[in-house]
């Protein structure tokens, strides 16, 4: 028989759940678990202890702060419980939060981030939450939410569940709703409604990088004969001429085009919010703000579609026409959809008779293009706007292994060259 505890230790029972009706059987003892009380079935060998003591009274709600501490063994509970108790004592107690998750990470995304967010990645956050986060988590107690059930919500994200018609999800959308969690959960941290972070206990899955596929310069040159009756030719030889990422080159307008010098300057990009699309004024990163130099086929492509833009925009109503001053924009001027814009670079490829590409591999092919000519990884991180060389060494480490071995060909008879020289020296 257990001990009594006295007043203000705190009361310590075994919980044990029925595997028949489900119910919940607890006791101080043991011995009186066996059976369950409702339906009288035997209940597992195992359970859960719990421990609860009064420890004041909440500032924030006025009622007492009844805290329970979990654990496998009895002993485990009581020390967990007594830790609290001593806290207590001494001052450095926490309250812990009666926030659920779901309401936690609305206050967290609205009071701390929407102010020095992105638009699209405000909304990006706010879509994780609501589809994903809220419907499996949300209704959880941040303080009594466990790492296992975070992780069992992560794996089961990516595995999905045909039987219901539930997608699986991607490593790199997983681990989003991972950042999400942790960084809210940090908050809470830091405002003292938990004791700690739970997410940093689980196992976001790998990151597992999409293959890259650029073209050869044979397949480039055939997709680009074949796009040039397109009214967006000029849009597909500079996205293949310069690395510039879709939203970049939808969103880049002609007052950042210096067709003289031949430069343009990035520093816009066009983005999906919700209600439509908009230019933003920030890119990706700041190194994403860069001037890149021209080919001479993109510069007078430029210029033709300069003039050819303007003859139709004359022939248009001024009540029809949108002047966004945009260099590649719909017949009336309007901002051209990101997706139509892929699928119009999809159709050009399989007319071509190449293989179903991304048109971000036009991005890939311009630094893989570059890399085989030698241009240094240094000129290619800048073209792309990586916010480090690591980044564009990591992307396309299988061309500057051909770098190496090239390297050290170049170094190939060093030593003969120094020994020819000793014997003219010698000769001397």
């Amino acid at each position: 028989m257990a001990k009594r505890r006295g007043n203000n230790e705190g009361t310590v029972l075994l919980r044990k759940k029925c595997s028949s009706c489900k119910k919940v059987n607890t006791s101080s003892e043991t011995k009186k678990l066996s059976k369950c009380r409702t339906c009288g079935e035997n209940l597992p060998d195992k359970g859960t202890w719990v421990a609860q003591v009064t420890l004041g009274v909440s500032p924030t709600t006025g009622r007492k702060q009844r805290p329970s501490f979990y654990g496998k063994t009895r002993k485990e509970a009581v020390d967990k419980m007594n830790a609290a108790i001593s806290e207590f004592k001494n001052g450095v107690y926490i309250e812990l939060s009666d926030y659920s998750l779901g309401d936690w990470l609305y206050k967290w995304l609205n009071d701390y981030k929407k102010s020095t967010l992105k638009q699209h990645t405000y909304e990006s956050y706010e879509s994780l939450i609501r589809l994903h986060i809220k419907p499996s988590l949300g209704k959880l107690p941040i303080s009594k939410i466990q790492a296992n059930q975070i992780q069992t919500f992560y794996n089961q994200k990516l595995r999905g569940d045909e039987k219901k018609g539930i997608k699986s999800l991607s490593s790199r959308m997983v681990r989003y709703m991972h950042a999400v969690i942790r960084q809210a959960l940090d908050q809470a941290v830091k405002e003292g409604q938990i004791n700690r972070n739970v997410a940093d206990s689980t196992s976001p899955p790998v990151l597992k990088s999409k293959s890259i596929k650029p073209l050869s310069e044979e397949d480039l040159i055939a997709f680009l004969r074949q796009a040039q009756s397109d009214r967006y030719f000029a849009a597909f030889l500079l996205a293949a001429t310069t690395g510039l990422r879709r939203g970049e080159l939808l969103g880049l307008t002609w007052d950042c085009v210096d067709l003289e010098k031949g430069i343009i300057t990035v520093r816009r990009q066009l983005i999906p919010v919700k209600g439509g699309l908009k230019i933003e004024e920030t890119t990706k990163s700041d190194s994403s703000k860069r001037r890149i130099s021209l080919t001479d086929d993109a510069i007078r492509e430029l210029k033709s579609h300069k003039k050819e833009q303007e003859e139709a925009y004359k022939l248009l109503p001024d009540e029809l026409y949108q002047d966004n001053n945009l260099v590649f924009a719909l017949e009336d001027g309007r901002y051209i959809e990101p997706r139509a814009f892929t699928k119009r670079f999809q159709r050009i490829i399989k007319k071509a008779g190449l293989s179903k590409l991304r048109l971000h591999d036009l991005r890939h092919t311009h630094a893989s293009l570059l890399l085989a000519r030698g241009i240094h990884p240094k000129i290619v991180q800048e073209r792309l706007g990586h916010s480090s060389i690591t980044i564009t060494l990591d992307l396309y480490s299988h061309l500057t292994d051909n770098l190496q071995e090239s390297a050290a060909l170049s170094l190939n008879g060093l030593m003969t060259k120094g020994e020819n020289k000793s014997e003219l020296s010698e000769s001397d």
